[in-house]
């Protein structure tokens, strides 16, 4: 399962990446949570800035 999401610094207001996360774990169905988790984890191993600075918003995809 992919979803697009971006993160952000000082609390939304300003885009400082965005990742494409692909959580292909078959034993649990990732929620929408577990995909900003991994960019923020992401955004730290990348130097995007600090976590208590940084905040991700998962996209919400239409189908």
């Amino acid at each position: 399962m992919k979803r697009v999401v971006d993160v952000f610094k000082d609390r939304g207001r300003e885009l400082v990446w965005t990742y494409v996360i692909h959580l292909g774990n078959l034993e649990f169905h990732p929620a929408q949570v577990d995909f900003e988790q991994e960019a923020l984890r992401l955004s730290q191993i990348d130097k995007r800035g600090a976590l208590n600075e940084l905040s991700a918003k998962a996209r919400l995809t239409i189908r």
